[in-house]
């Protein structure tokens, strides 16, 4: 007796030509970019106006911080503070910090010169290649401080003051200027709002804290090396360590995942 012909079980005949599940509604994943370039400005302005607003209290808190460090450190130095006015409004204090230290003799520049040599040669055994290169570069430019120094004889051209308040100054400019460079990358990317704010309050705050002990710091590393590692402290430890800690933060708070608020 002849059976009818069945299909064979294949795995093509077990699935539905056609899904009858309605398709996933697609949820918007960006907002028009004009919108965002808008609410970047306006997130970057206000963060601006509450720093320039809060100056005379930050200043002040930045004053004190620094005259607590010196005393725990029993430092011998002063801390040096003017005021910043423009027009009939304050802007804060502009600070500095002051310490006797004698001008650099023949023998300190003879021992930096060494250890130029030293710290260039041991870069080529130890190091990795960016690394190497970095230092190197430090070494050739703190060389060619050492001989203008020299060249210009007893007429030393640095201070601690000159230095801290340079450095207090690109610190302070800085800081009002990272809610605008946020608003041209991350405010545009970063979609949640709370990530946003959240981005913003670490950075901010981070630079807040970091701007004494970075004075406090540099004073530290001069009475102990001398004032002709001001120069080279200033490049490998001003501004363009300032850029270097906004860019690994960045790149942190880059890979949050979204912040969501719920009420319950």
């Amino acid at each position: 007796m002849n059976t009818p012909n069945r299909p064979l079980s294949s795995p093509h005949h077990t699935r539905p030509l056609f899904s009858n599940r309605r398709p996933r509604k697609v949820e918007p994943t960006s907002l028009p970019m004009l919108d965002r370039v808008l609410q970047s400005v306006a997130l970057a302005a206000v963060l601006t106006t509450i720093l320039i607003l809060t100056l005379n209290p930050l200043t002040g808190l930045w004053h004190t911080a620094l005259g607590y460090l010196v005393t725990e450190l029993s430092m011998n130095a002063q801390i040096v503070a003017r005021d910043i006015h423009v027009g009939q409004a304050s802007l804060g204090m502009r600070l500095g910090i002051s310490m006797e230290s004698p001008a650099p003799d023949s023998f300190a520049l003879m021992l930096h010169g060494l250890m130029c040599i030293g710290v260039f040669g041991i870069s080529w055994a130890v190091m990795s290649m960016p690394l190497r290169c970095g230092l190197r570069l430090l070494c050739v430019l703190h060389a060619l401080g050492l001989l203008m120094i020299a060249a210009r004889g007893n007429a030393f051209p640095y201070s601690l003051l000159d230095h801290t308040r340079v450095l207090y100054d690109s610190s302070l400019i800085w800081l009002l200027l990272t809610p605008s460079l946020l608003a041209a990358g991350f405010f545009l990317v970063e979609r949640s709002w709370l990530n946003r704010l959240a981005a913003s309050a670490l950075i901010l705050g981070f630079e807040i804290i970091a701007l004494p002990l970075k004075l406090i710091l540099h004073s530290l590393l001069v009475t102990l090396l001398s004032p002709v590692a001001i120069p080279v402290l200033f490049l490998a430890a001003g501004p363009v360590l300032d850029i270097l800690l906004l860019a690994a933060l960045y790149a942190w708070v880059l890979t949050w995942p979204q912040l969501k608020f719920k009420l319950r």
